[in-house]
């Protein structure tokens, strides 16, 4: 199910949760990356970021694909990775600080 974009937290509390505790597994395409526009705490944010990097998963085949690409990429000597789709306000969209220093958490705020 796509989420409603730009909810607050009383639409993933009474919407969200009880399809979580009914089906114990929601899958949710399209995510509201917005979520730290929404004036969300920096506790639930935080929250927010590990939850979703902890479930990111590759199947095991695109794992397995990529160890490889890496070897040989490896292999070859050093190499550098871009992201063609990486677009300028993508963190601060995201509102995800972690491994930023404090000048960049103020910046990624502004934006």
């Amino acid at each position: 199910m796509p989420p409603i974009s730009w909810s607050d937290m009383s639409y993933y509390k009474n919407q969200i949760l009880p399809l979580i505790q009914k089906y114990k597994v929601v899958h949710l395409n399209r995510t509201d990356a917005r979520l730290a526009n929404n004036g969300q705490s920096l506790e639930i944010q935080k929250l927010r970021c590990r939850v979703n990097f902890s479930a990111l998963r590759f199947t095991p085949q695109i794992e397995e694909l990529g160890r490889k690409v890496i070897n040989l990429l490896r292999k070859n000597g050093p190499f550098l990775v871009l992201h063609l789709r990486y677009e300028m306000d993508m963190l601060a969209f995201s509102g995800c600080t972690q491994g930023c220093n404090s000048d960049e958490v103020d910046e990624l705020t502004r934006m």
